[in-house]
């Protein structure tokens, strides 16, 4: 019985997937031959009983006359007692007004019929689905198997639906979006703000002393006013993008040495305004193939040729993207650390990366955080103390890093501390 049951499965999806036109029409065929059978056996049993009612009356010799004028229905009209000849219009009646009875209540149960088939679920559907959109409940699917007009109605719902959903998905992306970059405006604007500080803390001490030559001063000077620049230009970027992404990646070619002493003016400026120590050790590695292995260490301990090689590298990089990953790292450190942070670079010429590594003393990363740390709005280190700290430092860190076509690392140091690894493609 598996292939009946299939076909009239297929034969009722058929019918549910007709369109209404066709589907009237096939409920009108179908009422026009039902009141047709029911009128004829109707018709054909009145006209049945009649015939033996009057027989009987002829045969108990209850006529009193009969008249040669033919009826309608093709009988003569019988002068008989008033019951009887009551029941032969009665069964006349019936034959002459049964077809419109039958009609017109066929009418009405068609109608009935075809609205709790075809209408009724749907328009239950679509007037909860938009009940529910109009109280802002998009959690819900209109879902309504047919082809028909009203199905592709609750489809074009559905599809509404999905768009106001997409739509609400897309402005809480926007909201969000923006109140990350709010966030990073804020955020990165602390390291600049606090690196022309320390400059200011550096000249205000220093000057009246008399320790300060003129040569030096004017650097300082030339470097707080490099430093303004780019907190004009930085201003003017965040002021023009709707999002982190949205910041400009402007590789040049630039010399690692230029690259190196901007990390060193950094550490420096910072150093002057925190009991915490910053040392810098930068390491440049040139090590591609078929060339001599030469070591420039920045702190002083020089390897032989490594000044020449070091005054000669020129990598393709960003330092502005560089400079933000490394303020906002030795941010972090400098709120966490005790005492010291160690800042250390080298370039891999071999893989065209530039890596820098800020380790401090302090507590470190807990489990959790070594898992969290570079999500947005998540406390980057351990903490008892409130402050008003974003969370969002390591995580612009990485998405910089990423746009440079590298990587952020958080670790633990085996000498205890908090250890993060930013490195940049640098390829030339």
């Amino acid at each position: 019985m598996d292939w009946l049951e299939e076909k009239v499965e297929k034969t009722e999806r058929y019918i549910r997937n007709l369109s209404f036109r066709k589907a009237m029409i096939a409920y009108i065929l179908v009422l026009a031959a039902a009141v047709f059978g029911l009128s004829y056996l109707t018709m054909a049993f009145c006209g049945q009983m009649e015939m033996a009612e009057w027989a009987r009356l002829e045969q108990e010799g209850l006529l009193d006359m009969v008249c040669s004028d033919i009826s309608l229905w093709g009988y003569g009209h019988r002068f008989v007692h008033g019951t009887d000849l009551f029941k032969i219009e009665i069964l006349e009646l019936i034959r002459a007004w049964c077809p419109f009875f039958y009609g017109f209540s066929g009418m009405i149960l068609t109608i009935c019929i075809f609205y709790k088939k075809r209408l009724a679920r749907p328009l239950s559907l679509l007037k909860d689905s938009v009940a529910r959109i109009r109280g802002n409940d998009l959690d819900f699917h209109v879902n309504y198997e047919s082809e028909d007009e009203l199905g592709s109605l609750c489809d074009s719902v559905e599809d509404m639906r999905m768009e106001l959903v997409r739509g609400k998905e897309e402005m809480w992306r926007l909201v969000e979006r923006q109140k990350e970059l709010n966030a990073a405006f804020a955020h990165d604007l602390r390291t600049p703000l606090t690196v022309l500080r320390g400059y200011t803390d550096f000249l205000a001490r220093y000057i009246p002393e008399g320790k300060i030559s003129e040569e030096k001063m004017q650097d300082t000077l030339a470097l707080m006013t490099d430093y303004l620049k780019r907190l004009e230009d930085y201003s003017r970027t965040m002021k023009g993008i709707r999002s982190i992404d949205e910041v400009p990646f402007c590789p040049e070619r630039i010399e690692l040495k230029s690259l190196e002493k901007k990390i060193e003016e950094v550490s420096f400026a910072l150093n002057q305004i925190r009991d915490v120590k910053i040392h810098y050790r930068g390491y440049c590695v040139k090590s591609t193939a078929g060339e001599k292995t030469a070591v420039c260490n920045t702190a002083g301990d020089q390897a032989e040729d490594s000044a020449e090689v070091t005054e000669t590298v020129k990598i393709s990089a960003d330092d502005n993207i560089i400079m933000e990953v490394l303020e906002n790292v030795l941010s972090n450190a400098i709120r966490y650390a005790r005492s010291e942070i160690e800042v250390m670079s080298d370039y891999d010429a071999a893989e065209g990366e530039f890596n820098l590594t800020v380790r401090d003393d302090g507590d470190g990363f807990s489990e959790e955080q070594l898992n969290k740390a570079l999500k947005p709005y998540h406390k980057e280190y351990e903490s008892g103390e409130a402050d008003e700290h974003f969370g969002i430092g390591l995580h612009i860190c990485r998405e910089f890093c990423k746009k440079h076509g590298g990587t952020l690392n958080v670790a633990n140091s085996i000498r205890g501390g908090a250890v993060v690894t930013a490195s940049f493609s640098v390829l030339t």
